[in-house]
């Protein structure tokens, strides 16, 4: 019972951790997609080809628009991976909430996103912390409830 508390408030720390990192990667990829876009717009084309000279325009808007969705994207997943440490932390429902976010993080996080994916699976598929997250008495401990620990 110790054992998986501990396992749930690394969880909640780790999830925090990755949640901010999402943001900051957030900010490099809009960073990267805006600036590159804003160069194809705002340089004159050297080509001396038949292309059209708005291409180079068109193409920094798209990439500009790109750029702007990928953020939006990555930083909510950010804000869900930080309230994913929060109920980790806290233990008061979102049992599938915290199943789902440890499945997209498993297929979209890289190497450190599948080791936190594969830990949170593990984790949460224990029956003493589907048991935690319920807020029921423990498997195997008569009326106890569950409770946080301190922190």
């Amino acid at each position: 019972m110790e054992k998986d508390l501990e396992h749930l408030k690394l969880l909640g720390i780790f999830h925090y951790i990755w949640g901010v990192l999402s943001m900051i990667g957030a900010l490099f990829i809009g960073g990267y997609f805006l600036v590159i876009g804003i160069v194809l717009m705002n340089n004159p084309s050297t080509s001396t080809s038949t292309e059209d000279p708005g291409t180079a325009s068109m193409v920094g808007g798209m990439l500009i628009g790109v750029g702007v969705v990928l953020f939006l994207i990555v930083v909510v997943y950010g804000i869900l991976t930080l309230m994913a440490g929060g109920k980790y932390r806290k233990h008061q429902g979102g049992y599938w909430f915290c199943f789902i976010l440890a499945i997209v993080t498993l297929v979209i996080g890289g190497i450190p996103g599948i080791v936190l994916g594969i830990f949170s699976l593990i984790v949460l598929s224990r029956d003493s912390v589907k048991a935690v997250f319920r807020g029921q008495s423990l498997p195997g401990t008569g009326s106890m409830v569950a409770t946080p620990p301190v922190s």
